[in-house]
């Protein structure tokens, strides 16, 4: 059980050191929709993975997401 606390914390913490914050602009119609939003995520793709799917849950409509 003690090892798989370990490897677990060991595995959040890698990732977690991997990951950078992009800030991601939400668009709809060709216009900025909102505030950019700041995600952690590895990737860009990710991010804006992330960021889309925080602000559906937002009831947010998007077209898409760009995040530098």
């Amino acid at each position: 059980m003690k090892k798989l606390i370990v490897s677990l914390a060991l595995m959040l913490i890698s990732t977690a050191s991997y990951a950078k914050t992009y800030n991601c602009t939400a668009y709809a119609n060709g216009s900025v929709v909102g505030e950019p939003i700041k995600v952690n995520a590895a990737k860009a793709s990710v991010a804006e993975t992330k960021a889309k799917s925080r602000l559906k849950k937002a009831g947010v409509k998007v077209d898409y997401v760009q995040c530098e």
